[in-house]
C-alpha cells in the first residue's frame, strides 16, 4: 500500500514540476506549487505523510520506499532548478543540487507543521519558506556543494531529456 501511495504522489510531483518549466512566471508558479500541497490538499496527506516517514523508522519496506520518494523528488528539483538557472533566474553561483535538498527539506517540515498544528497558518509559513528560497536562487545563501554536486549535474539533464 505504502508503494502505490508514494508511486501515486510520485506521478504527481513529476506531473507538477513539469507543469513549471518554462514557466514566464518562476517563482511564482514554483510558489503556487506550495500552495497546492500546503493550503489546497487536506491536512490528512500530511498527517499520513508523517505517519509514513515514522513507519520508515522501523520498517524497511517503507524506508526503502521514502528513500526512493525523496531522492526522486531532488532530482526533479534538481534537474527544474537547472534548467531555470541556465535561464537565468537561479544565479550561476548556486549550487541547485544543494538548492533541491534545501527545498525538500523545507517541504518536509511544512508537511509535518501541517500535520501537527491545528492552527497551521500557510499563507503565512509558505510567504516564509518561500522567501528562503528567492534568497537561495539570489545566490544569497551560501548553500555547501555536497559530495556528489558534480555527478548530478549529468543526472539532471538526463532527467530532463527523458520528460
Amino acid at each position: 500500500m505504502a508503494a502505490g501511495l508514494a508511486e501515486r504522489d510520485r506521478a504527481q510531483v513529476a506531473k507538477d514540476f513539469n507543469a513549471l518549466v518554462g514557466s514566464e512566471n518562476f517563482l511564482e508558479s514554483f510558489a503556487q506549487l506550495g500552495r497546492k500541497h500546503f493550503e489546497e490538499k487536506p491536512r490528512g496527506k500530511a498527517i499520513l505523510c508523517l505517519e509514513i516517514w515514522a513507519e520508515a523508522t522501523r520498517n524497511p519496506t517503507f524506508a526503502a520506499v521514502t528513500h526512493e520518494f525523496e531522492r526522486d523528488v531532488v532530482s526533479r528539483m534538481e534537474a527544474l532548478f537547472r534548467q531555470a538557472q541556465e535561464n537565468g533566474l537561479v544565479a550561476p553561483e548556486v549550487n541547485v543540487r544543494s538548492l533541491a535538498v534545501l527545498v525538500s527539506t523545507l517541504a518536509d517540515g511544512l508537511f509535518v507543521r501541517r500535520a501537527i498544528l491545528p492552527d497551521f497558518a500557510p499563507e503565512r509559513e509558505i510567504a516564509a519558506v518561500m522567501a528562503v528560497v528567492e534568497a537561495a536562487f539570489g545566490g544569497r545563501i551560501n548553500l555547501p556543494g555536497g559530495p556528489d554536486a558534480a555527478d548530478s549535474q549529468e543526472k539532471s539533464r538526463e532527467l530532463l531529456k527523458s520528460h
